[in-house]
């Protein structure tokens, strides 16, 4: 007969071979991320994943073109940066300097790295002031209607956006982009951001 113990060890253990397996093996365990933009739909309405051992840190497997074609890109607010080969977030250090943020100027397709008049990585200038990116404080929110300062992923601006605390199994199906602002796909061409394509 088997016991317990050995049923919560078969499972630990199955459970980390296939975490640990490579990412061009298929068992990986996928979880849907949400996004804040849903009138930005692809035509299958299929949704982006986080599987972690399928794409490198700081992307999601999107939907692509055909219905079994899928492809690692940069996660909102996420841009890639060409020479390092690598999704980093908006106005945060990632590849940059001491000092210093990596932004997508207006004009630009690829990002830069800017100077950060916070100097403090994770802080940002915000309505005339230093304030940390990610706290509510700064929102000036009330309860219920809670906002956070963050990287608007559809825009790339600093801005406070409403803080929605359903779980992921509540929270309401939402629509990616199918190409997102500073992605990879984006910079090089592959597709045009905020586009049907």
């Amino acid at each position: 007969m088997c016991s317990w113990t050995s049923v919560i060890v078969l499972f630990l253990f199955t459970s980390a071979t296939i975490a640990g397996k490579r990412k061009s093996e298929p068992e990986s365990i996928g979880f849907p991320e949400s996004e804040e933009d849903p009138a930005l739909a692809n035509k299958d309405d299929r949704q982006p994943v986080y599987i972690p051992a399928t794409c490198p840190i700081g992307e999601l497997f999107y939907p692509g073109d055909q219905k079994d074609d899928w492809i690692c890109d940069c996660r909102p607010a996420y841009l890639y940066h060409p020479k390092t080969d690598q999704c980093w977030p908006a106005y945060r250090m990632g590849p940059c300097s001491n000092g210093y943020y990596l932004v997508l100027g207006p004009d630009s397709a690829i990002p830069y790295c800017e100077k950060n008049p916070c100097i403090i990585d994770s802080m940002v200038m915000y309505s005339g002031k230093c304030e940390l990116l990610n706290t509510i404080s700064p929102c000036n929110s009330v309860w219920p209607d809670f906002e956070v300062l963050t990287v608007n992923s559809t825009t790339l601006t600093i801005t406070c956006e409403k803080l929605i605390f359903e779980t992921r199994f509540k929270e309401k199906e939402t629509i990616f982009p199918k190409c997102p602002t500073g992605g990879k796909r984006s910079i090089n061409g592959k597709c045009r951001p905020n586009s049907t394509q």
